[in-house]
């Protein structure tokens, strides 16, 4: 496979936790349909999300894939209907020494076996290596957005550091009348040099959904479904345009 027509890696990013990064890497993951990579060692993470308990399993792929390096054997993803394909993470990712150059090579080698058009990264809060790995191999740096003062003040420190990144930012949980102001200062920020995608809306019942099944797969949605998963579909297809 080459350069040109290998997997397209997708971070998606984020200055500090609770603006709903790993449910849009989760359904973009799906809507794209692609694998998703979970580099966060949360356990509210994306693996849980698809309902794998790390803990209780005998491999971890992702530690083993890293330990290979880029010239092993890519990591098997994990296949479940109505949900993305999935590389789990692991708590032990926490207390990992992993260099972000080593996390950066694998990613790029593993994109080029794996059967899909994109590959969705998941990553930790804040600045870390494996973050900066994912970052360095990223054909597009995705960023959920909540439009709030420290929030837009969190994204506005993270601009001026990921500036030589190629960036989608993502209004995210935005409420149904969001503050002129705050839609102001987000357009500022983002100049002309950075797309915004269409926005998500608050949806309250998807933190209280039991179901893991990703909104954008899930058969027969009713009308609250659909609406949701109309917006990150609208998301995805920015995506499929910013990643090239």
């Amino acid at each position: 496979m080459t350069d040109s027509t290998r997997a397209r890696i997708v971070t998606v990013a984020a200055a500090k936790g609770g603006v709903g990064k790993t449910t849009l890497a989760y359904e973009l993951a799906a809507a794209l349909g692609g694998l998703l990579i979970d580099l966060d060692w949360d356990s509210g993470g994306a693996t849980r999300m698809w309902g794998i308990d790390p803990l209780a399993r005998k491999k971890a792929p992702l530690l083993d894939g890293f330990e290979r390096g880029p010239d092993g054997f890519a990591p098997k993803p994990l296949r479940k209907n109505n949900q993305p394909r999935l590389v789990p993470g692991h708590p032990d990712l926490a207390a990992s020494d992993i260099p972000d150059d080593l996390v950066a090579d694998c990613l790029l080698a593993w994109s080029e076996t794996w059967d899909a058009s994109h590959v969705v990264v998941d990553t930790h809060p804040g600045a870390n290596p494996l973050t900066d790995g994912a970052l360095q191999a990223a054909d597009l740096v995705v960023v959920p957005v909540i439009l709030g003062m420290r929030e837009l003040d969190a994204l506005e420190g993270m601009l001026s550091e990921y500036e030589s990144y190629r960036l989608l930012l993502v209004p995210n949980l935005v409420p149904a009348v969001p503050p002129k102001r705050l839609v102001e200062r987000l357009a500022s920020l983002a100049g002309e040099s950075i797309t915004v995608a269409a926005p998500i809306r608050e949806h309250r019942f998807i933190r209280r959904r039991l179901r893991r099944s990703a909104l954008v797969l899930q058969p027969n949605p009713g009308v609250r479904v659909r609406a949701a998963a109309d917006e990150f579909r609208a998301v995805a297809e920015h995506v499929e345009v910013a990643s090239g």
